[in-house]
């Protein structure tokens, strides 16, 4: 275990001293306020300019990470009896990946601190993003156009929502891609029609992902930023329906709630919208809960405190892809969705 810990600590230092010098400068581009300030070029806009708003920080106000460190799932215990059980602990939420036989969880008490992790499992290089405004998880491919590319947290958002840009030696040549509509909105790839493809993940209790995948890697924290992890800073936002910044257009006033959480899925060329609530209506007393999407039998588990459900083919051979978020997200970025 003692040999575990160094090895870890010594792979996070790695880590951070690279991302300092793989840095963009000190200086602060965006005021917080003002979008022309963030010198992204807007000509080739595909949303509507005057909807872009800046989110009170600056670019790379919240630090994208690239290359992070993990650590085995064992680690973590070592990791709670050190901060009190204040890291991970069971019922806490993780974004979960299996590709390429690895499998890995990006804690949400991280990810609320980063939003962007560029990282790479088995041979795919992935984008994990979390969003707390709108608790969207999706995960992409990094690959567009034969390139792979790096992502960075804009300090920028429309509709509430994440946009993350691409990094390139010239910040002229960077584009803004939205995290819900998968695509790049603004820049040289919006004009080129540049999309993402979009990953199966789950958006599930630490507890859970343990059992289904007990090999798992863990997101390994940066040993600065601690304290931060441990803070819970979306609480009360999570505890109303109130909105921090413009959205248009919020779904229908008679529906369900605004923060009504849902999963996204997409098989067989379709897509269909679930809400959690719906899915667990649904589930039988062991909490599954099996429906089709464009043809493809996929096969529900939901569990409670807190309400969370991960999705899988029954057929291995076919695939699906998921995007979790909260309703008002999903219709505001895709009007006329309906919701089940």
């Amino acid at each position: 275990m003692i040999l575990l810990a160094v090895v870890l600590t010594l792979g996070i230092c790695v880590w951070r001293f690279s991302t300092v010098l793989g840095g963009r400068g000190s200086k602060a581009v965006g005021d917080g306020e003002n979008v022309a300030t963030y010198g992204f070029d807007l000509s080739t806009c595909l949303i509507p300019r005057d909807r872009i708003v800046a989110a009170g920080m600056p670019k790379d106000g919240l630090p994208a990470l690239v290359n992070p460190p993990t650590m085995p799932a064992r680690q973590v215990d070592i990791l709670n009896d050190e901060m009190r059980g204040k890291f991970l602990v069971s019922s806490d939420r993780v974004v979960g990946l299996h590709l390429d036989g690895v499998s890995r969880a990006y804690p949400v008490r991280m990810l609320n601190w980063h939003e962007v992790v560029n990282d790479t499992i088995g041979n795919v290089p992935v984008a994990v993003t979390y969003n707390p405004l709108c608790d969207s998880a999706v995960a992409f491919n990094r690959r567009v156009g034969g390139e792979t590319l790096t992502f960075g947290v804009s300090g920028l958002l429309y509709n509430s929502n994440l946009l993350m840009y691409d990094r390139r030696p010239d910040p002229a040549d960077e584009s803004l891609w939205s995290q819900l509509q998968c695509r790049a909105v603004a820049g040289p790839s919006a004009a080129a029609g540049d999309s993402l493809t979009v990953l199966h993940t789950s958006l599930v209790r630490w507890a859970d992902w343990q059992v289904l995948h007990p090999e798992t890697e863990v997101l390994a924290p940066d040993p600065a930023l601690m304290d931060r992890y441990k803070r819970e800073p979306y609480g009360s936002y999570y505890g109303s329906d109130q909105l921090r910044f413009p959205v248009d257009p919020l779904p229908p006033a008679d529906g369900l709630p605004r923060k009504t959480p849902v999963v996204v899925v997409g098989a067989g060329g379709r897509q269909r919208v679930f809400s959690l609530a719906t899915i667990a209506t649904n589930a039988d007393t062991s909490g599954t809960w099996r429906t089709v999407v464009g043809n493809v039998p996929v096969r529900f588990t939901v569990r409670s405190d807190p309400l969370t459900a991960w999705v899988e083919p029954e057929d291995p051979g076919h695939s699906v892809q998921t995007v979790y978020c909260f309703w008002f997200a999903w219709y505001a970025t895709h009007p006329g969705a309906t919701l089940e």
